[in-house]
């Protein structure tokens, strides 16, 4: 089934059904013309949590003219419910049902606007990660604001003069930072697509060292910056080693600052920022040795 062209509203529920149909209304008010309406929540029977979801499901029928379809994902792990989210394993399943319920939507060409209003504040922080990780520029992450007479009264619709407003969430998505992300999405579970993306992320820190080493330095650079960041000997101490004077091996050292200061964007690089960016290179050893003749 394609959904494609309508918003779909995925939202975090606690024990007050009053954020998602509140925050359905704020969303029409807006002109944004939710037809579905995914519903997040833990399992507590005889609690408020259990209270809210039946006063809820109860004023489906409040949305019946505007034929909005809605459905109720309980968190739970292997068929056993979670009764809160104040546990590892909870704080897993949080993200692992938003993050699906967004890659659902995602898959189907829908707009997600995502609301954390509801709930412990563990399911806002993994709703707004979940955000992160799968939002397009076209996505929303909202959150409610609600006081007087409105918050006291348990009203789930809103009405002329309730002190009740949506506010959005800025998200800085990963993908406009690494697009390599968008290329892992298909990747059912969150925690391995996190996996899947620090490896990635790995490979190209190593390639970009190897680049700079291999392809930016000289030889005789190479061969005193390899030294300092495997050794952290002093200046005459590298310069003993390889038979060279020690203000040599500082002109080559001062070199390498300036061109890996180019290489990665920075103002400038000292000593220690240069030992920092290539320890990873030198520790792995990728491609060829730093000893090899230049091509």
């Amino acid at each position: 089934m394609n959904f494609q062209s309508f918003p779909v509203l995925i939202a975090t529920l606690g024990s007050e059904p009053q954020v998602v149909t509140a925050g359905l209304d704020l969303l029409f008010s807006k002109g944004v013309a939710v037809r579905r309406v995914e519903v997040v929540h833990t399992t507590a029977p005889g609690t408020p949590i259990e209270d809210a979801v039946q006063r809820l499901q109860a004023a489906l029928g409040d949305y019946q003219p505007r034929g909005i379809v809605f459905s109720f994902f309980p968190l739970e792990e292997r068929g056993k419910p979670f009764a809160d989210t104040e546990s590892a394993a909870a704080g897993q399943a949080v993200l692992r049902c938003i993050y699906r319920r967004i890659a659902f939507a995602k898959q189907n060409g829908e707009t997600v606007h995502l609301l954390i209003a509801g709930g412990r504040k563990t399911m806002s922080i993994y709703g707004m990660v979940a955000a992160q990780m799968l939002f397009d520029e076209d996505d929303r992450l909202w959150h409610l604001y609600s006081a007087g007479d409105f918050l006291t009264s348990k009203r789930l619709h809103p009405q002329p003069g309730d002190a009740v407003q949506l506010a959005a969430i800025p998200v800085v998505r990963w993908g406009e930072l690494s697009p390599a992300w968008l290329s892992l999405r298909g990747i059912d579970d969150p925690w391995a697509a996190l996996d899947a993306i620090r490896r990635l992320q790995l490979e190209r820190r190593r390639e970009d060292m190897h680049n700079f080493v291999m392809g930016t330095l000289t030889f005789a650079e190479r061969q005193v910056v390899e030294i300092l960041v495997t050794t952290g000997k002093s200046d005459r101490e590298i310069a003993a080693l390889l038979h060279l004077s020690p203000r040599t091996v500082e002109q080559h050292l001062r070199s390498a600052y300036t061109k890996a200061a180019q290489h990665w964007q920075m103002e400038s690089v000292n000593r220690t920022q240069l030992m920092a960016l290539l320890q990873g290179y030198y520790v792995t050893k990728i491609g060829e040795n730093p000893h090899d003749n230049d091509a």
